[in-house]
């Protein structure tokens, strides 16, 4: 269940990033590695436990470094060594009928829903017990010293 919530998270804030550069023209370059860096950090914050509910700030923190830095290198990765393919998209209405695969708009959607679905299945883990009530233990004696 988590995973499926981490890739709808992965993929509305992907999606919103991919599509808004690709309306303005942001396709390639350095503004791809930055749309996707953004996308990284994005979902670091809004994937996995909510940072109010975080022991520490640099928990959320931390999350959005390091989906900012997974966000610039898969998109290293997807600018050089993805297909050669042409993406149809004209229902959008962005002003262009087709798109390269090997460009931000495409592979801000995709870095969302993979890197979402890793930091929901990693803050899945088990609950943490709730704390002992005072009366509960049994009171221990004090140690005698040796």
């Amino acid at each position: 269940m988590r995973v499926i919530v981490g890739l709808i998270k992965g993929l509305v804030v992907g999606g919103a990033v991919g599509y808004g550069i690709l309306r303005l023209g942001w396709t390639s370059g350095v503004l791809a590695y930055v749309a996707c860096a953004i996308v990284g950090a994005l979902v670091g914050v809004v994937a996995g436990a909510a940072p109010w509910k975080a022991e520490t700030i640099w928990t959320p923190v931390l999350k959005m470094v390091v989906g900012a830095a997974i966000g610039v290198g898969l998109a290293a990765l997807g600018l050089h060594f993805g297909p050669d393919a042409q993406i149809y998209v004209a229902p959008l209405k962005a002003g262009v009928d087709h798109v390269p695969f090997r460009s931000g708009a495409i592979l801000a959607p995709i870095i969302g829903v993979l890197y979402g679905i890793f930091v929901e299945w990693d803050d899945g883990g088990t609950k943490k017990a709730p704390p002992a009530v005072a009366g509960d233990a049994a009171p221990r004696p004090p140690k005698k010293p040796a």
